[in-house]
């Protein structure tokens, strides 16, 4: 237990594994972070080197877990990793906060690793065998993958309860084991999601955890002035009171703006906040001139019609000139009312079609209308794109600035 071959503790740096689009998770944590305080591992894992583990969680949309590093291993030999893991995770059971609790649970997720779910089992019970001779009660925890999903560790108690998932996240010639201190709150996020009063499914649904995503990519946070102009039924809205943002917004009809109103009133009822929805008004988004300070613009707008199945080129072009029309206008009447230091998160919608992703036009006019697209080193070079499988109609996250105008009213 001694020999953990020259292995390094490291009890401040923080493991963030990412969702199932991490290149989203990515960005959003280079946001928060910048790009020389979040680091890209791996494809599914970053590390920071700063934050409340769990407060940083409820405001993450693209981190489903977060794990203190204990351990970094100067190898990516299995072996090493092997023999360093075993002889940290019992010293943690033996030593650590729960030394004594007679029986623990625990598992691993690996992540950036070469390794199958049979030698991830091994390990666990290479661990369970010499714990056991130490007269510990311990039971493993595996879900035949080589990662644990949200839902079995919350079931299994390992973050917060009877156990303990610990982290393997490779690091080119470097391998992290990481204690998950914190997980996605999947009930709340499906509470929000299914569980709000008003929904409206012809509309399309953003998602919480992407809302989540644009609020953090746009600067979101307490006391700052979000504005969505394409409210519908109020999701950015709700997950901005929720960060204890100002709120103010708009849609085009009536019956959308009384639908986030509602759903923001039953989000005080329910999560013990105050969101004041008096900002909430009905306004033509192309038009409209807010009075507010446009700290943060976070909007998703029109999406065209849902398809099912590949468009034909007619139905295609008509999608696509009606949805550039629109969000072109939008635009154009929202630069003159930014202000230096304002940023906007906008989901427009791309067309995943066999032969590659249809953009909108105006994405070649940006930078003629006034704005600067904000590109996140740690999200690759393929734009940000929200697309769940099997869909045709993709979210295309536009991150925009501007120099700063002085506003007309």
């Amino acid at each position: 237990m001694k020999d953990f071959y020259s292995a390094q503790r490291n009890m401040t740096m923080l493991i963030c594994v990412l969702g199932r689009q991490p290149d989203l998770g990515a960005a959003e944590l280079e946001a928060l972070f910048g790009h020389d305080g979040a680091r890209r591992v791996s494809r599914e894992c970053m590390t920071i080197r700063e934050g409340d583990a769990p407060a940083l969680q409820r405001r993450l949309g693209g981190t489903i877990k977060i794990g203190e590093v204990v351990l970094t291993i100067p190898s990516s030999r299995m072996n090493r990793i092997y023999s360093a893991t075993r002889g940290e995770i019992i010293r943690y059971v033996l030593e650590g906060p729960d030394a004594a609790r007679r029986k623990v649970s625990i598992g691993i997720s690996a992540y950036g690793m070469r390794v199958s779910p049979g030698q991830i089992y091994r390990l666990l019970f290479d661990i369970r065998r010499h714990l056991l001779e130490e007269g510990r009660q311990v039971r493993v925890v595996s879900g035949g993958e080589t990662a644990l999903g949200s839902a079995k560790i919350i079931h299994e108690g390992l973050v917060g309860g009877k156990g303990h998932e610990f982290l393997l996240v490779g690091a080119g010639r470097e391998t992290y084991l990481a204690r998950t201190v914190s997980i996605q709150d999947i009930e709340g996020y499906a509470k929000r999601d299914y569980g709000r009063p008003r929904r409206d499914t012809r509309t399309g649904m953003l998602p919480p955890k992407l809302a989540q995503m644009m609020l953090n990519l746009a600067g979101a946070g307490p006391g700052r002035t979000v504005v969505d102009p394409f409210c519908g039924t109020g999701v950015v809205l709700m997950e901005a009171a929720l960060m204890r943002s100002r709120l103010a917004g708009g849609d085009i009809r009536q019956q959308m703006v009384d639908c986030t109103v509602e759903n923001l009133q039953w989000l005080s009822r329910e999560f013990g906040i105050s969101a004041d929805t008096r900002g909430i008004v009905r306004a033509d988004a192309t038009v409209h001139r807010w009075r507010q300070h446009l700290d943060c613009v976070v909007s998703e707008t029109h999406l065209g019609r849902p398809l099912a199945y590949v468009p034909s080129e007619e139905t295609l072009r008509a999608s696509v000139i009606e949805c550039d029309r629109l969000v072109a206008r939008f635009l154009a009447n929202l630069q003159p009312q930014l202000d230096a230091g304002s940023r906007c998160c906008i989901a427009v919608p791309a067309w995943n079609l066999p032969r590659g992703m249809v953009h909108l036009p105006v994405l070649h006019r940006l930078e003629s209308m006034g704005y600067r697209c904000i590109s996140f080193r740690n999200a690759g070079q393929g734009g940000l794109v929200y697309l769940r499988p099997g869909q045709i109609v993709a979210r295309e996250l536009l991150v925009l600035a501007t120099d700063g105008n002085a506003r007309r009213r």
